[in-house]
């Protein structure tokens, strides 16, 4: 069942030809999705601690001798995993270059890959993901089901609650073998 919108999100900043140390400056003033993971302690990435002295600019996280190929890779293919998931689905997606913030909890950010417009005009998240074979299983349960990797599912769950919206797609492309992995979860609006 769909629910009423309750509030909507605001906007922080406009984000199409932003220089990247403005937007990393605008991201520091809340919690982002991809934050999120960080925060609950589950991300592989880095530390509530890491986290923390990134935002008060006491020690700015830089892993970029770690994965910065990774990181690159991932950014450049962007666009063609979003067209790979419009191709598979035949959604529409589209972007709002824009950050967001939640109207009542101001430290909630979110700054979307893609919206997806769904069957009888409802909206929907993407977010593009990339990774390769060998992390093929962090999207698989131990039985076999499809998942999103629980540091994903952090960041999904923040961008829905940040924009009001009850369903994310996950669309990860495996570099190595071009496979493509589509999940998504909905909101959980008991909580």
């Amino acid at each position: 069942m769909e629910n009423a919108k309750c509030y909507a999100p605001q906007i922080l900043v406009g984000t199409e030809g932003l220089p990247r140390e403005q937007w990393l400056e605008y991201r520091r003033k809340g919690i982002g999705g991809s934050d999120a993971a960080a925060v609950l302690g589950i991300s592989p990435f880095r530390t509530g601690r890491d986290l923390y002295y990134d935002k008060l600019k006491i020690v700015p996280f830089d892993d970029s001798e770690s994965n910065w190929v990774a990181k690159k890779m991932g950014h450049l293919l962007e666009d063609l995993v979003a067209e790979i998931f419009h191709v598979k689905t035949g959604y529409r997606i589209y972007q709002i270059k824009k950050m967001f913030y939640h109207p009542v909890h101001t430290f909630m950010l979110a700054d979307i890959d893609y919206f997806v417009e769904l069957p009888g005009g409802r909206t929907a998240i993407l977010e593009i993901k990339t990774t390769n074979y060998n992390a093929k299983d962090h999207w698989w349960s131990e039985d076999g089901q499809e998942i999103v990797p629980l540091n994903y599912e952090a960041q999904g769950r923040h961008y829905m609650a940040v924009m009001e919206l009850n369903q994310v797609f996950f669309c990860c492309l495996l570099t190595d073998t071009h496979e493509v992995m589509i999940r998504s979860i909905d909101r959980d609006m008991a909580y």
